[in-house]
């Protein structure tokens, strides 16, 4: 079974409405969307940002045989050549136990994304309209709001892009033994600041409508960032929307038994 990670039920929204749920599953802060697509069995998981993650792969482990972890949503560039809406594919995974990356950034681990399917994933993008990209990946512990910290990031380190959920599910995927790939759209450029609070978006993933309020309330000048944000994040879910059928199918047609 493949099973594919979301934090936000915007990026979960990619996949949702083009799988056959079965069953609906609620643990902790996750939710776990037991599917099947094209006869294929796949498992779409909300977990909410950051390093809940790790203890939603940990049930899901119990109960179903996973023979492919996939981190998926949205990630934040921090190279020039990859913009909105653009797929990037994790050829490794890096992280840094650094709470702040301001100044030299020390990468602390590094995780391979599976060889084969990287290779699979970058094949199938050559005839897509989105552009796409391959390369090293950056875990980082906090949302990465301004550009010129992006930037920063992206001339200390090989990445080509940031997000808080993929070293998490990587560590599982390898002490678990199973096969892991980093698949994600870009929601956010490398010269656009982030003007959002952690408390706009719940535990579980789902937008505060309450929090959301008042922060525009209080910082109605804010409301032009997130109309644009919201544009882009709809970019970065339709690219994922268009890519993902194609690959659990090709994934299972030639690399899983």
């Amino acid at each position: 079974m493949i099973a594919i990670f979301f934090a936000l039920s915007q990026e979960i929204s990619s996949l949702k409405s083009q799988v056959n749920i079965l069953k609906k599953i609620r643990h902790a802060n996750a939710v776990f969307y037991q599917s099947e697509f094209c006869g294929f069995p796949i498992t779409l998981v909300q977990t909410g940002i950051g390093k809940n993650v790790s203890e939603s792969v940990q049930h899901l482990s119990k109960y179903f045989r996973i023979q492919l972890m996939v981190s998926s949503g949205f990630a934040g560039s921090v190279n020039s050549q990859v913009n909105v809406g653009d797929l990037v594919i994790g050829k490794q995974v890096l992280y840094s136990l650094q709470e702040s990356m301001e100044g030299e950034i020390q990468i602390d681990s590094i995780f391979p994304g599976d060889t084969p399917v990287v290779d699979l994933a970058v094949k199938l993008c050559s005839n897509n309209a989105f552009k796409s990209h391959c390369g090293d990946i950056l875990t980082v512990n906090k949302i990465i709001r301004q550009s010129v910290l992006k930037k920063h990031i992206g001339n200390q380190t090989s990445a080509i892009a940031v997000d808080m959920e993929s070293f998490a599910i990587a560590e599982r995927a390898n002490a678990m033994g199973i096969p892991f790939v980093i698949i994600r759209s870009i929601s956010d450029g490398l010269e656009d600041d982030m003007e959002i609070d952690e408390n706009m978006v719940t535990e579980r993933g789902n937008v505060n409508i309450p929090a959301t309020a008042r922060h525009l309330f209080n910082k109605p000048h804010h409301i032009p960032y997130l109309n644009r944000l919201r544009k882009q994040t709809k970019l970065a879910t339709n690219t994922l929307s268009v890519f993902f059928p194609n690959f659990i199918t090709q994934v299972y047609n030639s690399l899983l038994t």
